[in-house]
């Protein structure tokens, strides 16, 4: 695999002489590409814009050169892309893979450019087996400001931690209704090759209000909570770690909820894989801790509970697509029969040329829910979810299907009216 980092300053300067070829001239163009991305960055206009020396086309199977961009977040904050290059066709067997990265703190512009930056240093290979590398040139550029990097080791003064503090409100009016949401964050974290740590804080605030026949309902629910995460890296298969939380909610009457686990994960696949894809089987046991805010059905106010977990989870993104899927489950071990079982499948494939299918459901099995409140709740309470009712499964799915056809060869970019007005 070659790694490409930002810093190098390799910049793929001028291809066909620097000349940007018109729509007249698209038979002139080197051979078809097809990216295959989904994200903010992926933004076929811009990338059509600025690499005008192949054909963009949106079916994979029409492609000669086919492109899979899949990212990680990194230690400091940042994003690392892998860029998975397939020959098909005229280039069939002819494969690659590259690398690259921005900072933290990127914006979407700056993602895209180093993005098309590496795919183009990408497709030059192929681009030399064609009559077009009469036309094309690739540049060096090495700043003084690189070579000064690269002669100097940076000092962090942070020693590796990244610290993010946000919070956000929204809100909606009408007559007889509103909405007010607010919601803030912390957290703090430091990545290494051989350890992670991970802390995180968040609250959230809903109030909702209703006039109905004159009087006014109000709901208020608020929830908050903390967790850390530690992990020590054994290998490219195994890791362990440990993971301990609190939190507060009034919509599952808990006062306080903590727990504390040490877990272990084996991955089937190497971490380093972990772009493309992992199967990861993870163990935790530890204790619970509850307070309530009312009792219980089972007229406890305060509890201590050991537990079990197990978790299976599958995903694999490929040219045909990307496949996610998991089965975890825990029980109480000094009551087996207050447990969850929760499965998870998710899908987004091309079936045939032009006809791809996506979809995503959940469904978890339900007995451990010791935290419900004595008592009957009032009819405002249950029509506005201000607390968590008594259920045996929770059931979600969704699912879409596209079939495109016609001209897979228009690289006309035309953004006139683009607005989204209603009118």
């Amino acid at each position: 695999m070659r790694r490409l980092a930002l810093a190098a300053g390799l910049a793929f300067v001028a291809l066909f002489g620097g000349a940007r070829p018109s729509v007249a001239q698209a038979g002139e163009r080197a051979f078809s590409l097809f990216l295959d991305c989904s994200d903010f960055y992926c933004e076929p206009d811009f990338y059509r814009t600025d690499i005008p020396f192949v054909d963009h086309v949106r079916e994979r199977t029409a492609a000669d050169v086919h492109v899979l961009i899949t990212s990680q977040t990194t230690g400091g904050g940042g994003r690392t892309y892998t860029l998975a290059f397939y020959g098909q066709r005229r280039f069939a067997g002819l494969a690659d893979t590259l690398t690259t990265g921005v900072p933290q703190g990127a914006t979407e512009d700056e993602v895209r450019r180093e993005l098309s930056r590496t795919i183009k240093l990408g497709l030059a290979r192929y681009v030399a087996r064609t009559p077009a590398r009469t036309n094309a040139t690739l540049t060096f550029a090495t700043s003084a400001a690189a070579k000064a990097t690269g002669s100097v080791q940076t000092r962090d003064p942070w020693k590796g931690w990244v610290f993010r503090i946000g919070s956000n409100f929204n809100g909606s009016r009408e007559k007889d209704f509103s909405f007010n949401n607010i919601n803030g964050n912390t957290s703090a974290n430091r990545i290494t090759a051989e350890w992670k740590t991970s802390l995180r804080l968040n609250e959230n605030y809903n109030d909702q209000t209703f006039t109905i026949d004159g009087d006014k309902i109000t709901t208020v629910t608020r929830n908050f909570g903390g967790n850390a995460l530690q992990v020590k890296s054994l290998g490219e298969h195994w890791s362990a770690g440990l993971r301990a939380g609190a939190s507060s909610s009034t919509y599952l009457n808990q006062h306080l909820g903590a727990s504390i686990a040490p877990a272990v994960e084996y991955n089937v696949y190497p971490y380093s894989e972990s772009t493309r894809r992992q199967l990861l089987v993870q163990y935790a046991a530890g204790v619970r801790h509850f307070r309530y805010n009312d009792t219980t059905l089972y007229f406890r106010k305060v509890e201590t509970r050991p537990f079990q977990s197990l978790t299976v989870a599958f995903e694999q993104k490929q040219k045909w697509g990307s496949l996610e899927g998991q089965v975890d489950g825990y029980h109480f071990l000094d009551d087996l029969s207050k447990s969850r079982l929760n499965y998870s499948l998710g899908a987004d494939v091309r079936v045939v040329k032009g006809l791809s299918v996506n979809f995503f459901g959940n469904y978890s099995v339900l007995h451990d829910q010791i935290y419900l409140a004595k008592g009957n709740l009032t009819r405002e309470a249950v029509l506005l979810r201000q607390s968590q009712l008594a259920t045996t499964y929770r059931a979600f799915f969704y699912g879409g299907i596209t079939y495109t056809f016609g001209s897979v060869f228009n690289n006309v970019v035309n953004p006139r009216f683009g607005s989204n007005s209603e009118f």
